[in-house]
């Protein structure tokens, strides 16, 4: 099935999660950072430290948050409607760079500040997504990594039909086994039983 934007969207969005905890420390005043570390005796008197943006570094953070936990339970509740025959199994390496880009543009001084560099860097995060959707490479996302996904190139046999294709497991995919499956953009999404 070819999955929808909204769905995808979210898939990406939560793989920023990291991201925007990142430019939420960054964002930390740095009359915070000098301010005396709080203990336990004193938790009263503690206070929260101050966001030289708050808008925008705590709606990154929810925005991010929210995707994320939206994404979990749409892998979990995705589930098997067709069955395939393992015939030879490769695990093969997650293809990161497209998540390693945003990584790298906010230790160059990204500032949430400035409206120019802001909505730059979300213009940047919006092609990504677009680019990363229409190659169908949405699933090659490494949070599937974070939560035990392993990416699997496999000659299968489903249908009655020999096919090579990449699949996305929780489990080890060997030689010999009878999965379920159901398609996502392209990639099989495997189980080892009806769910």
């Amino acid at each position: 099935m070819e999955m929808r934007l909204f769905p995808a969207m979210i898939i990406f969005l939560g793989s920023y999660f990291p991201l925007s905890l990142i430019l939420l420390v960054q964002d930390v005043k740095e009359s915070s950072w000098e301010a005396p570390l709080c203990n336990v005796a004193q938790l009263p008197s503690c206070y929260l430290p101050e966001l030289a943006n708050p808008e925008r570094a705590l709606g990154l953070l929810v925005i991010c948050t929210l995707s994320l936990m939206i994404f979990m339970w749409l892998m979990k509740s995705l589930s098997g409607i067709s069955t395939l025959d393992v015939v030879d199994s490769k695990s093969i390496p997650n293809d990161l760079i497209n998540y390693v880009f945003p990584y790298v543009v906010s230790f160059m001084g990204l500032d949430l500040g400035g409206d120019g560099k802001f909505f730059g860097f979300l213009l940047f995060i919006g092609l990504m997504f677009l680019i990363t959707y229409r190659s169908g490479q949405i699933l090659m996302n490494p949070f599937l990594l974070v939560a035990g996904w392993q990416l699997y190139e496999l000659n299968i046999i489903t249908e009655g039909h020999a096919r090579c294709v990449k699949a996305l497991s929780k489990e080890t995919v060997r030689v010999g086994d009878r999965l379920h499956s159901c398609l996502v953009h392209g990639i099989y999404v495997l189980y080892r039983g009806e769910k």
